[in-house]
């Protein structure tokens, strides 16, 4: 059985949401025998990854060029930048099924020399949606990045018919996300985001802190930690941890305002995974419904209690495990009635019994390959 799997970027090391459930699905697919044959889009500071040759067939990597010229092409610059001749004539040397990872990397799902293959694509997000969101988040001082969102948005918009037109199966990453494609093609199919947990680490007893996580250089995950900076924390005398990569100067600016807030940059993984295991309460929201919280797996699978907001849990079927509470003064009053109180065994069993049969990497894999036409 050999696939191809094209990426948007190189998924090792995974370290941020949209990588983390490609590697863990090249993981779950190379246990179940399936021979896969990688390409991924470098850029940035990420470098061919040794680690990966673990888990592919064959590997392959191309350069993306973000020159500003590309911005005026009708194609969202995220796509078009990754559009790519040598890719191109490297999937048409067999006839292997192809996984296009996200919108980012359809640019020749409709080209007419792969016509008679069968073309997955995994979306990530509704992305036209994703990018409107980040436009209307980006603050009015960065006028260039606000308006960059908001054009990606109408060109992904645009884009997107003929991407849905041209893929034989549509892989959704939540359950709203696939109500929207099936209403635009039959063949979709939710499978739930692959990710890093193959069992349930939470402990029982009480914790040191509140936690709130994610990519902070995310305009969604900042706006999130500045307004629970702001409107929770700032007379509330109760520990909090702000942890993630890149985060802003304002950020760290906002936070050394307070002694009993803490911002820990750029943590690895294993520290990561500390900081969530020895929270009392992983504290998550977001001001945007779109795409899976990986974030929110892990600390189901790794934390104790989770307060979340409604846009944290829409289409993930996760809420029963979380308390979901979505303004300020309801947040505060849940810290309140739980941080003296202890994570007990009752609530670990309530997780495994729904985390395991839902949100299993082996069972998600299964169903990915039955989706799959193997040459």
């Amino acid at each position: 059985m050999f696939l191809h799997i094209v990426s948007f970027d190189i998924p090792y090391p995974a370290n941020y949401g949209g990588v983390i459930v490609i590697f863990n699905q090249i993981k779950a697919l190379h246990a179940q025998g399936v021979k896969i044959i990688l390409h991924c889009y470098q850029y940035g500071d990420r470098t061919p990854q040794p680690e990966l040759a673990n888990y592919c067939h064959e590997i392959y990597y191309y350069k993306r060029s973000r020159s500003l010229f590309y911005q005026v092409s009708l194609l969202p610059f995220i796509m078009r930048t990754r559009q790519s001749s040598t890719l191109l004539k490297r999937l048409k040397k067999d006839r292997y099924p192809i996984l296009f990872e996200g919108m980012h990397t359809a640019g020749l799902i409709w080209h007419p020399s792969l016509k008679s293959r069968q073309k997955l694509i995994r979306m990530h997000n509704i992305e036209w949606q994703y990018y409107e969101s980040l436009s209307q988040l980006t603050s009015a001082t960065a006028p260039l990045e606000k308006a960059y969102y908001f054009s990606e948005s109408i060109k992904l918009q645009r884009i997107e018919p003929k991407v849905v037109l041209h893929a034989d199966e549509i892989i959704t990453i939540s359950s709203t996300d696939e109500a929207y494609y099936r209403a635009l093609k039959a063949n979709t199919q939710y499978i739930p985001a692959f990710h890093p947990n193959d069992t349930i680490e939470c402990q029982s007893g009480k914790g040191e802190y509140v936690l709130f996580h994610g990519k902070l250089s995310v305009p969604d995950n900042e706006l999130a930690a500045m307004w629970l900076v702001r409107e929770v924390f700032a007379d509330f005398d109760i520990p909090f941890i702000i942890a993630g990569m890149s985060p802003s100067e304002r950020l760290k600016e906002l936070v050394a305002g307070y002694d009993h807030i803490k911002l820990v940059e750029n943590p690895d993984e294993a520290q990561m995974n500390a900081l969530v295991g020895k929270a009392h309460i992983n504290l998550l929201v977001s001001f945007q419904s779109s795409g899976v919280k990986l974030k929110l797996i892990n600390a189901l699978f790794r934390g104790r209690f989770c307060i979340v907001n409604e846009h944290m849990v829409r289409g993930t079927g996760l809420a029963r495990l979380c308390f979901v509470r979505n303004s300020a003064a309801a947040i505060r009053q849940t810290i309140e009635a739980v941080i003296n109180a202890p994570f007990e065994q009752g609530k670990i069993a309530e997780r495994k019994a729904m985390l395991d049969s839902e949100f299993s990497n082996v069972e998600s894999a299964k169903k990915l390959i039955q989706l799959i036409k193997w040459q």
